[in-house]
């Protein structure tokens, strides 16, 4: 046994180890499902596929297991159906792919899967992860089982390889859609192959932000289509539009990087309002010179010592670091009805779904999310609540709008993150909502936005009826559920 454990410690790792086993692992599969022999094993990578972003088991030194996350396993789960019904002979591939994957796959791109040929898929080359946030390489995507059916999707309309190389950036080789998102879908890559040979559309960066931002209006809007007053959509206005919504496509693409979380099981959706005015900054950032000086209280000074760099606190606005119970600022007020500061703007409330996009998240409104507070404690606490899904976090966005005359301007419209939220999927209790620090507290138009959303998905705020027992004297009785004087700071 000694002897077998060292043989084992000198053996090599790496991701291509034991792909001489897969022969094997046909062989079984034929045997177990397949009625024919001419399977289309190019199917079956739903037994070999892994995405990588499940994070890491080590067994010991130099012995690493890259794990497959939740979604990733998801989408295995509905090839192999896919591959089982079509190998047993008791369905037409049309059927059993329409129940598996879609209802809107086309007798031809089913056509189109079940032409190639080959053996079963090899298994990606995933890389092992130095942290948290390794985000694995493209190539793993692009060999998903799902990025083969996006291939004959784009095929059967007679799209080029640009299109293709394309998609791989984009969510429609990450996740399978509702049949809605995939009708619509099906409805972008059609626009997309008829304009291929637009300017706009030659490089593949340019086609998937195209593509991408097609995607998000529409899960933003299900009433949005690619055709606009009887006519498909110009490529040029909608890379415009792409461009200037920049940094919303890139948060969108932090949600599907890194470890992935499966979306929160109570079923809670997220929010959007559009056309409200919103104020952009904070009267607290930068060299403001509204509110005090920074400091702390004296008995935070004495566990950090002396040496306390400040300039990272701003200017310190009411109650920052000074007591849980609510205390109001005028000029926070002030700030948000400021009409220099206002512009239209869309409210967004979406569940993170990516540990990538958590850690962003806490790095922007300089929160406890972040890996160098507290030696990363606070972050793998909430890391392990989301994982098991007994919580899910979720952020409130405000993103400016093109004004009357702006469609063709590619600036980048500015995404300012107000607050980011906890809530308890099984009470269905919003259990934090934290804003950006120095202030912490929800704003006044986030905090009414908040219960906005509350009232849509049937959520109620922390209190003696959920989790945590109050402050003081907030739950006396005197004070209704939303009264902010009635919450505190965690």
């Amino acid at each position: 046994a000694s002897q077998a454990e060292a043989d084992q410690d000198e053996s090599s790792e790496g991701p291509r180890t034991g792909l001489e086993a897969l022969p094997k692992l046909e062989k079984l599969i034929r045997h177990l499902l397949v009625k024919y022999d001419d399977a289309p094993m190019a199917l079956a990578g739903g037994f070999t596929w892994s995405d990588g972003a499940g994070g890491t088991l080590r067994e010991r030194p130099g012995r690493e297991v890259v794990l497959c996350s939740g979604a990733g396993i998801q989408l295995c789960v509905s090839f192999i159906r896919l591959f089982a019904e079509i190998c047993s002979g008791e369905k037409k591939p049309v059927v059993a792919a329409r129940e598996a994957l879609t209802p809107g796959l086309t007798k031809k791109v089913v056509g189109q899967l079940m032409q190639i040929q080959g053996s079963i898929p090899q298994p990606p080359p995933v890389e092992i992860p130095a942290d948290t946030r390794h985000v694995q390489p493209p190539t793993v995507t692009a060999a998903s089982p799902l990025a083969t059916v996006r291939r004959a999707q784009v095929e059967a309309l007679g799209g080029s390889k640009v299109l293709v190389e394309a998609l791989a950036s984009t969510r429609l080789c990450k996740d399978l859609g509702s049949a809605s998102e995939e009708a619509f879908a099906e409805s972008v890559l059609s626009w997309a192959c008829r304009f291929s040979e637009e300017p706009e559309l030659s490089t593949p960066q340019s086609a998937g932000q195209a593509i991408e931002w097609l995607l998000t209006q529409h899960a933003m809007d299900s009433a949005f289509s690619v055709v606009l007053g009887g006519n498909p959509r110009a490529p040029k206005k909608v890379l415009a539009a792409a461009r200037r919504d920049a940094a919303t496509l890139e948060l969108q693409r932090l949600q599907t990087t890194g470890q992935r979380f499966l979306p929160n099981p109570a079923g809670v959706r997220g929010f959007v309002k559009r056309g409200v005015l919103a104020a952009f900054g904070s009267p607290f950032d930068g060299d403001s010179k509204q509110g005090a000086k920074p400091s702390l209280p004296d008995w935070l000074k004495s566990v950090l010592g002396d040496n306390i760099d400040m300039s990272d606190l701003g200017p310190e606005p009411p109650n920052s670091w000074q007591g849980d119970e609510y205390e109001r600022s005028e000029v926070e007020e002030q700030f948000v009805r400021d009409p220099k500061v206002l512009r239209k703007a869309t409210v967004r409330i979406d569940e993170i779904l990516s540990f990538e996009y958590l850690q962003y998240v806490g790095q922007t409104l300089r929160n406890c999310l972040r890996v160098e507070r507290r030696g990363g404690a606070s972050l793998m606490k909430y890391l392990s609540r989301v994982k098991s899904r007994d919580s899910s976090f979720w952020v409130m966005t405000i993103t400016a709008e093109a004004e009357e005359g702006e469609e063709l301007d590619e600036r980048e419209a500015p995404v300012q993150h107000l607050l980011l939220m906890e809530v308890y999927n099984g009470m269905r209790v919003i259990h934090q909502a934290e804003g950006p620090h120095p202030r912490r507290w929800p704003r006044p138009d986030a905090w009414k936005w908040l219960q906005e959303w509350a009232d849509q998905e049937g959520l109620v705020p922390d209190g003696p009826e959920g989790v945590t027992v109050g402050p003081y004297g907030g739950y006396e009785g005197s004070l209704g559920p939303w009264d902010i004087r009635r919450c505190f700071l965690w």
